[in-house]
């Protein structure tokens, strides 16, 4: 019993105590399975072997705590059938009524034969004692309990080919490991139950005890797995949701500062919801590298792309994440300085497939925006663009200065508005420009 009092009988109450608070609000089939899990936590507490001893010493019979025990055990059972029954969709009083007629005629069965059985224990006593009733005590025990598992793998099998891909298909699949450890269960009983009706030589008691603990710790262990399944499935995706949230934080402060107008507010609880905070972080960060975008061009994002790959503290591997953010932080700082947007929008941020490889992406973009590399190519870059900015100053005050004099641009290469001035082909393209100065 040591395998139950370690293994399953925590497990199982701390099933029972924690779906208990939500009992009122749940549907009937859930409230029909926790009085099952009930039950069953129930009959196994009472069949440990510290309860087991006070209480044959209580009332003075000896396995006397066998009784209940099963007894428990075939009404969880015949709780587990009406929850069957439920997601089946059985209706009509006779077809609902017959199980329980059946679960009360094997409960009354257990009471006769054990009132006639000298020793009717489950576990020293099942080779060492033989008689009739013995027998017949054991077969109505083991009939329901195969009749049960039986009914719980034709249910699994019929529900399983149409559930969908993900924890409702898991959750089946291992029930119906559950159900199919419990009929091995039952095989093994029934093989020494017969073994020992006709004097065949068996696997001795500790060998038919420790092979029962076995298949049926295997067999509860298993059925609540697979009801928990889908909740604990929820509680890891809620956490990877909020690991990816944490993730994007830094990106997100990031450009929405320089863009506060793409922030939307979330009103009471929703600002708790740990989805639709993922969801905002992504449009927003979006939306935000888009109102960007003009600050950079494609050719200024490959020479930044040049810089990443001649980095040697950069990684292959997060060569392009690098990249992608040592352009947000140049756009973003030029947007902070007040540059005047050059280039017509464009997407800065590469747009994933679905919106979870989306946001794995920007949580390696802001990996990235933190990491030393970044900010000191970004630093470089940005002197470099000062520079650039510069020139382009110059040039433009010169063209102020012949259009308020009544010069008119000259054929040759000059500044000015006719073909050869205004903004050279790839003028300013090594990087973002730096705020204009005044004049």
């Amino acid at each position: 019993m040591r395998v139950f009092e370690w293994c399953v009988l925590p497990p199982l109450w701390l099933l029972v105590l924690c779906k208990a608070p939500s009992l009122r609000a749940a549907p009937r089939q859930h409230r029909v399975m926790w009085v099952m899990w009930a039950v069953f936590a129930l009959a196994f507490t009472i069949g440990s072997p510290a309860l087991r001893r006070h209480i044959d010493h209580a009332v003075g019979v000896e396995s006397f705590t066998n009784l209940p025990v099963h007894m428990l055990s075939l009404a969880a059972l015949g709780v587990l059938g009406a929850f069957i029954r439920e997601l089946s969709g059985v209706r009509g009083r006779r077809r609902v009524r017959g199980p329980w007629i059946l679960l009360g005629l094997a409960e009354a069965g257990l009471v006769v034969a054990f009132a006639a059985t000298p020793l009717p224990d489950g576990e020293a006593h099942l080779l060492a004692v033989r008689s009739p009733s013995m027998t017949a005590y054991w077969t109505i025990f083991l009939g329901y309990v195969l009749h049960a598992v039986v009914n719980g793998m034709l249910l699994c099998r019929r529900y399983g080919r149409h559930a969908s891909p993900g924890p409702s298909r898991t959750s089946i699949r291992l029930l119906g490991l559950a159900c199919t450890c419990g009929l091995l269960y039952v095989l093994h009983r029934l093989v020494h139950l017969l073994a020992g009706a006709a004097g065949w030589p068996g696997l001795g008691t500790t060998g038919v005890v420790v092979t029962t603990q076995a298949l049926l710790s295997c067999t509860m262990l298993l059925l609540v797995a697979g009801v928990l399944w889908p909740s604990l499935a929820e509680t890891a995706r809620r956490a990877r949701l909020r690991r990816q949230v944490r993730a994007i934080r830094p990106l997100w402060r990031l450009l929405t500062e320089a863009t506060p107008e793409v922030v939307l507010p979330l009103a009471g609880g929703l600002g708790r919801d740990v989805e639709l905070i993922r969801y905002r972080y992504v449009i927003e960060v979006r939306d935000s590298a888009l109102a960007l975008s003009g600050h950079v061009s494609p050719g200024q994002r490959e020479a930044v792309r040049r810089a990443v790959a001649g980095h040697g503290a950069v990684a292959p591997a997060e060569r392009e994440a690098t990249a992608e953010a040592v352009v947000l932080l140049l756009a973003a700082r030029a947007e902070r300085a007040g540059a005047r947007p050059r280039f017509p929008e464009h997407a800065l941020v590469q747009e994933g497939a679905d919106l979870e490889t989306e946001a794995e992406w920007l949580g390696r973009v802001a990996a990235a925006v933190r990491a030393p590399a970044a900010a000191e190519l970004a630093g470089r870059l940005w002197a470099g663009a000062g520079t650039e900015a510069g020139r382009e100053t110059g040039a433009e005050r010169e063209t102020g200065a012949r259009r308020d004099t009544g010069a008119g641009p000259g054929p040759g290469p000059g500044p000015g508005p006719g073909p050869g001035g205004g903004h050279r082909p790839g003028a300013g393209d090594a990087v973002p420009a730096a705020p204009r100065t005044a004049g």
